[in-house]
């Protein structure tokens, strides 16, 4: 996952060219798409953040517990989402602890 999400990112951060054809429109084209590129990088890189986040923990042993209460995050929760960060019940309340 991590590796795709790495390419990914790496192919949306590479400008949109869209030729030499002279005119405004293209300009635009090309700036509005690398917009939408940047903007897709942003989100798969924060996605890429927390798969990192999730490696770390498995190097600790601390992986599926909820940082909330501590307690183990159910299985079908991570094979839904592996970066849990908060268990299902914890989740329904939304209240993280610092």
């Amino acid at each position: 996952m991590k590796a795709s999400l790495e390419k990914e990112v790496a192919r949306l951060e590479k400008p949109a060219d869209f030729g030499d054809f002279p005119g405004n429109e293209d300009e635009m084209d090309e700036s509005a798409q690398n917009y939408n590129q940047k903007s897709a990088a942003a989100s798969l890189r924060e996605e890429l953040a927390d798969v990192d986040s999730a490696l770390i923990k498995m190097e600790k042993g601390t992986y599926g517990r909820c940082k909330n209460c501590g307690k183990e995050i159910e299985e079908k929760v991570l094979d839904i989402s592996p970066d849990s960060h908060l268990c299902r019940e914890c989740n329904k309340g939304n209240v993280v602890k610092s």
